[in-house]
């Protein structure tokens, strides 16, 4: 056991309730996974670069509901769907187009139809997750503006259960905020479902931006039929500690799943992107490009996976992360993995971690560039092909002004 994680699991979960929403069989495996556990040390292969110390030993404030001032504060985009997920309130507008439904958590249980958990705070979440939302795009449909999903913490500890269910060629952009309130610690756990449906085009972002004091954890499980587009784009800005768990089945054939990531960090900010794609299908591709920053005493983790199996001939799968460390305090460790039982595949991954090129900042500079601003010119063009997932201009412009506001780029 790490130092000062012993015993602590039961004293995090003492004050929580039991969620009366998942299936009575499901919260008994719950109880059977968690009987004698513990926050997981670094021998647990899930966990090994990710120390819990912080978290176990964490006090958190009491949870408070938002007003209208800082939720207005939290968009970002100004024309889009917007839902608001706060502890005990969900805003749902009632602007919506035909053709998208959205419900309570409380209304439905298709949340927890296809539930599993692979860790104890997955486990955590069956048994705990009370809020969240369940969003049916009908077939079809293609949603005139963005859906804008701001889930905003404010204090307290918080499992989140969120269902997606994208109909036969329907086309959707899923914009996911979280933030937290200014002063106040809390944590965080969501656990997202989706099911990408035949010739449908989703794409999901996550923009996470939450301040000092925030734990922040979370689940993606997805299942992709035939001929369908699915894409995850991660972009991390700011938060204590950040752990994404990303995992896709590919079960019809010409999938196509995109999986991003992009993080900007520093002071002792940690960062964790676990990502699986399991292709279990013939003729489908998956590509994943993670990029990362860090300087100060930051630390991040990759850890990619990509099973191709027996039946998945013609698989085409690119797996990418590469880092550039600002500092000697800074660190990062990736592992990309490949796990191949076809032998007619096209499949390819890697990883570089580094200092920025020496030789393209002497030239930047003998062109008249200051130091500051040749490192920052260098930066934009590394983080480029991720963030050119990102098509909409507010996002865009959001995220290109937090970075230059908390790093004093100029961007």
């Amino acid at each position: 056991m790490e130092t000062g994680t012993l015993n602590k699991l039961s004293l995090f979960v003492e004050d929580l309730n039991e969620t009366a929403l998942a299936p009575n069989a499901l919260k008994d495996a719950a109880h059977e996974f968690l009987a004698g556990q513990d926050f997981p040390t670094t021998r647990s292969e899930r966990f090994k670069y990710t120390r819990l110390a912080k978290l176990a030993n964490a006090a958190f404030s009491a949870a408070q509901s938002v007003n209208e001032v800082q939720i207005a504060q939290s968009k970002i985009l100004i024309d889009a769907y917007t839902i608001v997920i706060n502890h005990d309130n969900i805003q749902i507008p009632k602007n919506l187009p035909s053709g998208i439904e959205v419900s309570l958590i409380a209304e439905t249980q298709i949340p927890f139809n296809e539930a599993a958990f692979y860790d104890i705070f997955g486990a955590l979440n069956i048994l705990h997750a009370s809020l969240g939302i369940s969003i049916h795009i009908r077939q079809n449909i293609t949603l005139d503006k963005p859906l804008q999903i701001l889930q905003i913490n404010s204090g307290g500890k918080t499992f989140y259960r969120h269902h997606f269910s994208f109909e036969k060629n329907s086309e959707v952009a899923v914009y996911f905020i979280s933030k937290n309130t200014e002063g106040h610690s809390s944590f965080a756990h969501t656990h997202f479902q989706y099911n990408i449906a035949k010739d449908a085009r989703v794409k999901i972002f996550k923009i996470q931006d939450t301040n000092v004091g925030h734990f922040d954890f979370n689940e993606d499980r997805a299942k992709q039929a035939e001929r369908s587009h699915f894409e995850i784009n991660t972009i991390t800005l700011c938060g204590s500690f950040v752990r994404n768990d990303a995992q896709v089945i590919i079960q019809g054939e010409h999938a196509q799943t995109y999986l991003n990531g992009a993080y900007w960090l520093k002071e002792e900010q940690h960062v964790a992107n676990y990502t699986t794609i399991d292709h279990r299908v013939a003729n489908c591709e998956s590509f994943e490009t993670y990029k990362g920053v860090a300087t100060d005493k930051a630390t991040a983790v990759f850890n990619g996976k990509v099973f191709v199996r027996k039946d998945a001939q013609k698989t085409n799968a690119y797996q990418s992360n590469a880092n550039v460390l600002l500092s000697e305090n800074a660190s990062i460790n990736s592992k990309p993995e490949l796990e191949i039982y076809a032998d007619d595949v096209k499949c390819s991954h890697g990883s570089t971690t580094g200092q920025l090129d020496e030789n393209a900042l002497f030239y930047l500079r003998a062109r008249g560039l200051s130091e500051a601003a040749a490192k920052n010119l260098l930066l934009q063009a590394f983080m480029e092909d991720v963030l050119a997932y990102v098509k909409n201009e507010e996002v865009l412009a959001y995220v290109h002004k937090r970075i230059a506001a908390r790093f004093n780029w100029n961007y």
